[in-house]
């Protein structure tokens, strides 16, 4: 049997080495390549996270091709949702529907997930409401659109006892509706908004009773109507449009409330407030008009009427009629 030599041959020992340079180099690439994937992981994980966490609140669209009403509360809502730190998003809602209809839909896949409009007990019982009256109870003061050819008809009233010889026209699923109807008010109805202008043209009715801060855009958006706002009558009522979201929405109303809250308290929610409403307060010429004034039964016992800093005050010169004089 022959002996069997073991010879350090120079390359055999380079090549050994060579192998163990390329196994560690080959450990420190997995581990790159771990810490790679570990970090894409997080990255997506964290964008997935992030658009998880995104809400997309929708509003109700404008009941026509004509309707300002929304522009104000939609900005209200958008300056309320950028005091928080989540990322709320405000998209307008694709369905038309009446304010009942919005409100009954409300929660449902493609429906208003928000809904301003005036508060009653009943519609507090079924949504939640965000008792902050985003008009400062401004909705109460209403003005009166007239055919342009009536004014004399007005000139002569300065009790509630003069407008309950004439005929009021209203939406027929508004609470002001029963406002006027229970101070013995005539009001003729219907559940088309433009159509009330319609109405009001033809003289249907004799006066279409709108907030002062409505009635302008109303007037300025319709000239192809011969209508006026009357001159000398301001009819007012206690009166709160609130923010409603649905019974399963509870965290969305708690967020909202905190945003008006801090809007509130910074001062930007009053600077929003006067930006938009301000100059049609001064339009309304509120010192050179008589003052009626209705008792609102559907207003609710929780209505902050106490909190003195959520409601718009001005000094009156003439002296209000009560509605039971």
């Amino acid at each position: 049997m022959k002996d069997v030599v073991t010879v350090n041959h120079p390359s055999m020992f380079f090549t050994e080495c060579s192998r163990e340079d390329c196994s560690a180099e080959l450990i420190r690439s997995k581990k790159v390549t771990v810490v790679l994937f570990l970090l894409c992981f997080a990255l997506c994980f964290t964008s997935l996270t992030s658009a998880a966490v995104e809400q997309t609140i929708l509003y109700p669209m404008p009941e026509s091709a004509h309707d300002q009403r929304p522009l104000y509360p939609v900005r209200l809502l958008a300056l309320a949702i950028s005091k928080l730190d989540k990322p709320y998003r405000l998209k307008q809602s694709r369905a038309l529907m009446t304010q009942t209809r919005a409100l009954r839909m409300m929660g449902q896949e493609n429906a208003p997930d928000i809904v301003w409009s005036m508060t009653t007990q009943e519609r507090e019982n079924a949504y939640i409401p965000i008792r902050i009256p985003i008009y400062k109870g401004l909705i109460g003061w209403r003005l009166f659109l007239i055919h342009a050819g009536q004014q004399s008809t007005f000139d002569e009233i300065n009790s509630l006892s003069g407008l309950q010889k004439l005929t009021a026209g209203q939406g027929h699923d508004w609470p002001d509706t029963y406002i006027l109807n229970n101070s013995d008010i005539d009001v003729m109805s219907s559940s088309k908004y433009e159509r009330l202008f319609e109405m009001l043209t033809k003289e249907r009715f004799s006066f279409f009773p709108r907030s002062i801060i409505e009635i302008w855009d109303e007037l300025s958006a319709r000239p192809h109507y011969n209508l006026a706002v009357e001159k000398g009558i301001l009819l007012r009522y206690p009166a709160a449009i609130y923010y409603f979201v649905h019974k399963n929405n509870a965290q969305l109303a708690t967020d909202i409330q905190r945003g008006l809250q801090l809007a509130i308290g910074d001062g930007s929610f009053e600077q929003m407030f006067l930006k938009h409403n301000e100059w049609l307060i001064e339009k309304a010429r509120l010192h050179e008009r008589h003052i009626i004034d209705l008792p609102n039964p559907l207003l609710p016992p929780l209505t902050p009427v106490q909190n003195e800093a959520l409601w718009y005050h001005i000094c009156l010169l003439y002296t209000s009629d009560a509605a039971d004089e």
